[in-house]
């Protein structure tokens, strides 16, 4: 019997450090994300509830995914986000959309969404609902 609770005892003490590490790399992960979407402006994070549903670590890479919920309407839409750690930090590579009922708009910054209207459009278009304001001045033409 004292040999059964010394060997949890000591496989307790050689797992601890695995938990904490995997619970540091979770929570490193998840503000590597915010962090990400905040830079971006792509979302209004502040009319969404952030639901992390899995993170996998395998070595310097991970996956994530998200699922978004617009908090007046419940509509949803998830995603996948790869990472990739550099000297520490996590570091969102690319994202892809995984399913929902809202499409994330394009991560090159192109927001060529249906019903958008483009940046100087006039035509009374509206921007989809939870969309960033765009800059309506039209851009002057590069001389070739």
């Amino acid at each position: 019997m004292k040999k059964i609770v010394i060997a949890l005892a000591a496989a307790m003490l050689l797992f601890a450090p695995a938990c904490r590490k995997a619970a540091s790399d979770d929570e490193a992960i998840r503000a590597a994300i915010q962090q990400h979407l905040q830079k971006s402006g792509t979302l209004n994070l502040a009319a969404m509830d952030t639901q992390f549903q899995q993170i996998t670590v395998d070595g310097d890479h991970a996956q994530a995914q998200v699922l978004f919920r617009t908090k007046q309407e419940g509509a949803t839409m998830q995603m996948t986000y790869a990472l990739e750690r550099h000297g520490g930090e996590w570091t969102v590579l690319k994202s892809n959309p995984t399913g929902g009922q809202v499409a994330h708009p394009p991560m090159d910054g192109s927001h060529g969404a249906p019903g958008a209207a483009a940046p100087g459009d006039s035509s009374g278009a509206e921007l989809p609902h939870l969309h960033p304001p765009t800059d309506t001045a039209p851009k002057p033409a590069k001389p070739r």
